[in-house]
């Protein structure tokens, strides 16, 4: 769609569009407000298997999924029909790089919440920091689409945190460590899914 997503400080979502501000002229193409996100917007990312849909999530523990087929008039939902939200700030969202409907959300009070956008509702959460320390991001493996990474933004215990979804919704596959503070952000090698980086 090739269309700029930007958070605001307000909860609402601005799209702009590159291409015309190269042509010169005024690239603002609409502002989401509707989403029941308040406070500043903590997380967006597209899905790369549907670019027209967007996830946000807020500073009030609300996560928001935005439509943008129609950029002037988007669809706006929450992921869970009955209104859930979680207990904290959101502090990163990720799309399933294996299935379009599935959305992660991480928090600031030490869980990851699974939403299946199908049912509307959550698929599960994850209780990845024991201490509520936040969970400072969430990607998904790029191959296996029920492996799922957490990062610790403790500083006491930095650690990453491997979880396949088919085994344990508990307890992590792997932990691991080596960094002195806590992790800010992750990525995993798209054409290697041995490789990540901290």
């Amino acid at each position: 769609m090739g269309l700029l997503a930007g958070g605001m400080n307000d909860g609402t979502v601005h799209l702009w569009n590159p291409r015309q501000l190269m042509q010169q002229q005024d690239p603002f193409v609409t502002s989401i407000a509707n989403g029941g996100l308040s406070g500043p917007i903590k997380a967006l990312q597209f899905s790369s298997l549907n670019p027209s849909q967007l996830a946000a999530g807020g500073a009030n523990g609300q996560v928001m999924i935005a439509d943008i087929s129609n950029p002037s008039n988007p669809d706006v939902f929450a992921p869970a029909a009955d209104g859930r939200k979680q207990n904290a700030e959101i502090t990163a969202v990720a799309w399933n790089t294996q299935v379009a409907h599935i959305c992660a959300s991480a928090a600031g009070d030490g869980t990851v919440a699974v939403w299946d956008l199908n049912s509307r509702k959550a698929w599960c959460e994850l209780r990845c920091e024991a201490s509520g320390q936040a969970v400072s991001d969430v990607i998904w493996n790029p191959t296996q689409g029920l492996h799922l990474l957490t990062a610790s933004a403790d500083d006491r215990n930095p650690a990453l945190k491997l979880w396949d979804l088919r085994a344990s919704t508990s307890m992590p596959l792997a932990t691991l460590s080596g960094h002195q503070g806590g992790i800010l952000k992750t990525s995993w090698c798209p054409h290697d899914d041995s490789l990540l980086v901290s």
